[in-house]
């Protein structure tokens, strides 16, 4: 039996609340976005047709409503962990995504933009250099909503265009995070990721790495 007072027990506690602070986060964003998934595997299995826009248009609301807006949140709640230490943070993310819901402007622009990326997505595949610019658009956008995000969701003081220019190399460096766990959820299937840890973690790396506050290193 372990001993939790031991400095290994400590260690082993420590890590697993991490975790626990980590799930909690992820779990009510996957709770949030759980219609967007459904729409997203719908729409995988259409062909280009009136259906395929039809469902497109019914995604892109979605991701206005509940995806971009629950990203911002993210954020916010790594935020609260990484400055008032780890716990349960389910109702924080739910919380925080309501009040996300008031920037409307950005969850429109964003979430517009990635409705019309996934159309010529599916319009170009199979075009090879129409195909590129799609795909260059899309990390190109994904970038810019990784950083408006983080502006948002921290309440940085810096501008958007201040934090591209601060953190060049990392945004890169996170938008392949969120990227490369995103293709292992929707790519590969591992449904557990999607629970455990791939927005989450994303967004806890993204804060780290642009410079969030960190006042509670639990």
């Amino acid at each position: 039996m372990i001993n939790l007072k031991t400095k290994g027990g400590q260690k082993l506690l420590a890590a697993g609340n991490w975790a626990w602070s980590l799930f909690s986060i992820n779990f009510a964003w996957f709770l949030i976005n759980f219609p967007v998934i459904l729409m997203m595997i719908i729409l995988g299995s259409l062909d280009l047709n009136v259906n395929f826009f039809i469902i497109n248009l019914v995604l892109t609301a979605m991701l206005i409503i509940f995806t971009v807006p629950s990203v911002i949140a993210a954020f916010a709640t790594v935020m609260d962990w990484q400055v008032n230490g780890n716990g349960n943070f389910l109702r924080t993310q739910f919380t925080n995504w309501f009040k996300m819901l008031r920037y409307v402007r950005t969850n429109l622009e964003i979430g517009a933009s990635f409705g019309v990326l996934i159309f010529l997505n599916k319009l170009f595949f199979g075009n090879v250099l129409p195909h590129m610019f799609v795909l260059t658009s899309s990390l190109i956008l994904f970038a810019a909503f990784i950083v408006k995000s983080f502006q948002l969701g921290t309440r940085s003081t810096k501008s958007f265009s201040e934090i591209c220019v601060a953190y060049p190399l990392k945004i890169l460096v996170v938008t392949l995070i969120f990227i490369a766990l995103l293709l292992l959820n929707f790519v590969l299937q591992l449904a557990f990721l999607i629970v455990i840890g791939s927005i989450s973690l994303s967004v806890f790396v993204a804060y780290r790495l642009l410079g969030g506050r960190v006042e509670k290193n639990d």
